[in-house]
């Protein structure tokens, strides 16, 4: 017989996957944000593929793409500790794996540099434990 799960343990898997929908949402409107500061050229003749190349290259356009990849995994630890108390470090762990695996799918599509795979692989697992830290610290301050 199949043991079905608990309402505890259900309510501790919505709110992080609460918190990795709204972590993928920021990350994904501020990656929209992030290619509005570099339109594309008015000569589009059909062909983007040197509009993407170029952006792949640029600094400045790799760095917001870290600072939204940092931001949206905090947003996703934080928002499901704060949502249920009882979320462990180990289901932080493994929304931290879920987004780091959505990332995958971002470094494959274009030739990115070696220091922004590095910066990028590195960047969401710590980001998600330091928003549930904080959130953590938050309510135990608020307890007394």
């Amino acid at each position: 017989m199949i043991k079905l799960p608990t309402e505890f343990t259900l309510w501790k898997i919505a709110a992080v996957g609460f918190g990795l929908i709204t972590g993928l949402a920021i990350i994904a409107l501020m990656n929209q944000i992030n290619f509005m500061f570099y339109p594309q050229p008015d000569s589009f003749n059909g062909n983007n593929e040197f509009y993407y190349l170029s952006l792949a290259e640029d600094p400045l356009f790799l760095a917001g793409k870290i600072i939204s990849i940092c931001t949206g995994s905090f947003f996703t630890g934080a928002l499901s500790g704060f949502v249920n108390q009882y979320v462990t470090v180990k289901e932080i762990f493994a929304a931290g794996i879920i987004l780091l695996a959505t990332g995958f799918i971002d470094l494959g599509s274009a030739p990115y540099p070696f220091w922004f795979w590095t910066a990028s692989i590195i960047s969401y697992i710590p980001a998600v434990l330091a928003g549930f830290y904080l959130t953590r610290k938050i309510q135990k301050l608020n307890e007394v």
